[in-house]
């Protein structure tokens, strides 16, 4: 398997991916909301909006007057944000499914443009950044939230090297390696942005799962979910028993991830 698949990924890790919002409010959703200031009316884009975490509390914020669009590839990802907005009575969100590359919506329509953990899925980093600040009204905002180079260390490169192992011509791509680099994703920033002021803030997130299977649901609640895909049922049940093991026997209960949070406000001409 040499390419990251998006959509299989995340039609079966949807459920686990939204139980992880949900637990740790603090790791993605309260950050990104804080970049985000909301203000009543607000119209928003969210791409790739996930299982709808942000982009329903967002909304609340925003109240009747305000409007989102929220795009995701996964039809389970939408199905579990379109529950979330029924739940919160949040009625002003336009939900789609769709490639983010292929994605379509207006040019200079929107108070906030926010994409967290998703630019690096673009098959071109430039274009698809490109696009969602032309989506950004003058005197609104670009917010970004991208992995640095901790994802869930250590139990990551644990299952990472337990994958290779135990399945036969396994490949591994990390997509999100594109924007570990700090200074190429600021440079592209300023490339598309025409030189608008970049502000970046890095965090580190200690993220406590307390069981060895609340380590297994987390990994297999985000993008490492890709991996299994080529796994046979008994390969995965290998590794899961394995890292459980291993997770108890050193009392690994917690895992670090690494976020930069960027934000972009376009002048107003």
């Amino acid at each position: 398997m040499a390419e990251f698949d998006s959509r299989g990924t995340f039609r079966k890790a949807a459920n686990e991916y939204a139980k992880i919002q949900d637990a740790f409010p603090d790791v993605i959703r309260e950050p990104l909301l804080a970049d985000m200031a909301v203000k009543e009316g607000d119209r928003i884009l969210d791409l790739p909006c996930g299982t709808g975490d942000s982009i329903v509390k967002a909304m609340e914020l925003a109240g009747p007057a305000g409007h989102a669009l929220a795009i995701d590839i996964s039809p389970a990802m939408i199905e579990e944000a379109k529950e979330k907005a029924e739940a919160a009575g949040v009625k002003n969100i336009q939900f789609v499914v769709e490639d983010m590359d292929k994605a379509q919506f207006d040019a200079a329509a929107y108070d906030i443009v926010v994409s967290a953990n998703g630019p690096f899925f673009a098959s071109d980093l430039r274009t698809f950044l490109a696009k969602m600040w032309g989506a950004v009204k003058p005197g609104g905002k670009l917010v970004t939230m991208t992995l640095g180079r901790n994802f869930l260390t250590p139990i990551a490169g644990t299952f990472l090297d337990l994958a290779q192992i135990k399945t036969e011509d396994l490949r591994i791509s990390t997509p999100w390696s594109v924007t570990e680099d700090i200074t190429f994703f600021k440079e592209v920033l300023e490339e598309v942005t025409g030189g608008q002021r970049i502000k970046i803030t890095h965090r580190d997130v200690v993220m406590d799962y307390q069981t060895a299977d609340g380590g297994w649901n987390l990994l297999m609640g985000t993008a490492f979910r890709n991996y299994t895909l080529a796994m046979s049922p008994q390969e995965q049940a290998e590794i899961e028993a394995e890292m459980k093991e291993r997770m108890r026997a050193n009392r690994q209960f917690s895992a670090t991830c690494s976020f930069n949070n960027i934000t972009v406000t376009k002048d107003v001409a």
